[in-house]
């Protein structure tokens, strides 16, 4: 898998939106659409939304493979954070403050994906985990790393990532930067994930 070139075509395919369109926040199925044709593009036979097990009802975003190759699965997610409190375009069409950083469900959200992973009986597949980021000037993810809140570090601190930062002047986006981090979970190891109900959130 090409990092670099799935990197070039999100940017390309989110920098395309016309900068006066209602776009305010990410979707993940705009992320999801852009890798699918990226993979596609580069000679991978790609399926979306497949069941980790054909008896669970549990999806993985996108499956990838080659000709010759094992499949590789991968989960996407989304993720905000703003402490520009005073931009104009945090309000709703009501004019109401609808910007809402929700820093420890955005977390468990990022977990779970990652924790699913473990349904996958071959456990020698490739993994990733892709999280795409709108932020100001600090992102959700180096905060809370910097931070370890909610064991940010335990979760993440042996994971490989590549990144890629550029502008994303959308008309009624709260913020401008876009973050976009392609984790390898080939380190992932169930054993040391901490519980969700083990959470300690530091200050």
């Amino acid at each position: 898998m090409d990092i670099e070139k799935i990197f070039q075509d999100l940017k390309f395919d989110l920098q395309s939106i016309n900068r006066r369109a209602n776009e305010r926040l990410l979707k993940e199925e705009q992320i999801r659409s852009s890798i699918y044709c990226s993979l596609r593009n580069q000679g991978y036979i790609v399926a979306a939304e497949r069941n980790y097990d054909k008896n669970s009802e549990v999806e993985c975003d996108l499956v990838f493979w080659g000709n010759s190759k094992s499949e590789s699965w991968m989960e996407i997610k989304t993720a905000r954070y703003s402490k520009a409190i005073n931009d104009v375009r945090k309000l709703d069409k009501f004019g109401k403050d609808s910007w809402n950083n929700g820093e420890k469900g955005q977390f468990r959200s990022w977990k779970k994906d990652i924790e699913k992973f473990d349904l996958l009986k071959n456990k020698d597949v490739g993994k990733y985990f892709v999280l795409v980021e709108q932020c100001f000037d600090e992102s959700l993810f180096d905060k809370l790393y910097s931070q370890d809140r909610y064991e940010m570090k335990q979760l993440f601190g042996k994971f490989e990532y590549k990144k890629i930062e550029f502008e994303l002047k959308w008309n009624k986006a709260p913020v401008n930067k876009c973050i976009v981090r392609i984790f390898d979970l080939k380190n992932y190891s169930q054993e040391r994930i901490p519980q969700m109900a083990g959470f300690t959130e530091k200050n």
